[in-house]
């Protein structure tokens, strides 16, 4: 007696499951997404090719893609001729504490949107929406009088607290959902156990949010680290200025010298590629939890 199975399927009971090496047929979502990442990723090629143009021949190739003889001495010439380590650690000291802050302020807001009675629960809540809606400029004047006032005009710790403030919002509405996820039995649970609130929220709540935190730690440090406006508004001396005020610093040397100003935009844009990268296999569940 010959048993005959068809190569594409084994049947098992009611169920199909398909033979290893299958070929598998494009899923129509691929046909749109493979031509939007290419056309996403132009410019970050682009950005790439001419920080590699050199002075002395700024012809290129492939539509303006790729300088004609790639070079490194862009990044050498603005490494050599900037104070970058200074402006790396000013940047960092900007972002660092402003992603922490934001992390813990917001997660301890969101536990207690989430889990505990507080007034005018609905009220806070779209407040914190509503601040999303707000743009950068219409606080900027506000901003700077405020940090005038307090003392903290041409000082770091002013900008901290100002991104502090900035990131809240998101990271409250983002975490808060991550929190309502968690089952409501799990905080009983612990507070019969003799947990008190916060012991709940750092030892049940926290551990459990770590795909939102991520999305939160990305987003803060994207904002932070690559804002123009208020650095340029609030800080004054030159050795506390960050990364991102080099080219409009040097833009009367670098208007003739592109592949330098690229250079400084890719050095820019290195941090936050490394940050990105070391929380990713967060995100896709922060982010999923966050839409629900």
């Amino acid at each position: 007696m010959t048993i005959t199975v068809e190569k594409s399927q084994v049947k098992t009971g009611t169920t199909d499951v398909p033979v290893r090496g299958r070929k598998r047929r494009p899923h129509w979502a691929h046909l749109i997404l493979t031509p939007m990442a290419i056309l996403w990723l132009v410019p970050i090629v682009m950005v790439l090719g001419l920080s590699l143009l050199p002075t002395s021949n700024p012809s290129t190739t492939a539509y303006g893609l790729f300088p004609a003889e790639p070079s490194f001495g862009n990044y050498i010439e603005i490494w050599t001729n900037n104070p970058i380590l200074q402006n790396l650690i000013n940047s960092a000291l900007i972002t660092v504490p402003s992603v922490l802050l934001v992390m813990l302020f917001g997660s301890m807001t969101a536990f207690a949107l989430a889990r505990l009675r507080v007034p005018l629960k609905a009220v806070i809540f779209g407040a914190l929406t509503l601040a999303l809606i707000l743009p950068m400029s219409s606080i900027v004047v506000s901003v700077f009088k405020i940090l005038q006032s307090m003392g903290l005009y041409n000082n770091l710790l002013g900008l901290v607290l100002v991104y502090t403030a900035l990131g809240l919002p998101f990271a409250v509405i983002i975490i808060r959902t991550s929190f309502l996820a968690v089952p409501e039995e799990m905080y009983e649970a612990a507070v019969l156990d003799g947990a008190g609130k916060f012991k709940v929220y750092w030892k049940v709540y926290l551990p459990l949010s770590k795909p939102a935190l991520a999305v939160v730690a990305v987003w803060q440090s994207m904002s932070s680290w690559n804002d123009f406006l208020l650095p340029l508004v609030t800080l004054q001396d030159n050795e506390l200025k960050p990364l991102t005020l080099i080219p409009l610093a040097y833009r009367g040397v670098f208007l003739s010298q592109p592949g330098a100003l690229f250079a400084i935009l890719v050095l820019i844009s290195i941090p936050i590629v490394v940050v990105f990268l070391a929380v990713q296999r967060h995100l896709v569940n922060g982010l999923s939890g966050a839409i629900k």
